[in-house]
This record gives C-alpha cells, sequence and structure tokens, in this order.
C-alpha cells in the first residue's frame, strides 16, 4: 500500500491500491496459467487483452528465467 500525500483523495488512493492488488493478482493468474501451458490465445480472451500483449508477458517472463533458448515459445497462439 502507498504512503497518502497530504493532499490526495483517501476514497481515490483507496481505489488505486485495490486496483493494484487485483492487478497483481491477475498478473500473478496469468503467470500460472503460461506456467501450465495455456495458450497465448485462450488467456487473452478470459482477460479481454490482445493475444499479442501475453506474448509480451510470456516473453518479459522467459526472459526474466533465462529460458530465451526456445524462440517458438512465445509464438503459441
Amino acid at each position: 500500500m502507498a504512503v497518502m500525500a497530504r493532499d490526495e483523495i483517501p476514497e481515490l488512493r483507496d481505489l488505486r491500491d485495490e486496483y493494484d492488488r487485483a492487478r497483481d493478482a491477475l498478473m500473478a493468474a496469468i503467470h500460472k496459467h503460461l506456467d501450465a501451458g495455456e495458450s497465448n490465445a485462450r488467456i487473452a480472451r478470459s482477460v479481454d487483452w490482445s493475444r499479442e500483449y501475453v506474448a509480451r508477458i510470456r516473453k518479459e517472463r522467459d526472459a526474466e528465467r533465462g529460458d530465451q533458448g526456445d524462440a517458438g515459445a512465445g509464438a503459441r497462439g
């Protein structure tokens, strides 16, 4: 949770904190399903994002793990 500045609106700060928690949970679930081998297309449909954006998430995750050896892994549709 972020520390609230003096001139912030408490309601908006609370909603932003809730949004951040929800986004963190969503990204963790996406990573879980990527790890389970789900396709970019199925994940994208489930969260109303593009396959390309999910592919980018997969590619960034793989790069963080050092799994760049398999160039085809990010192309799953």
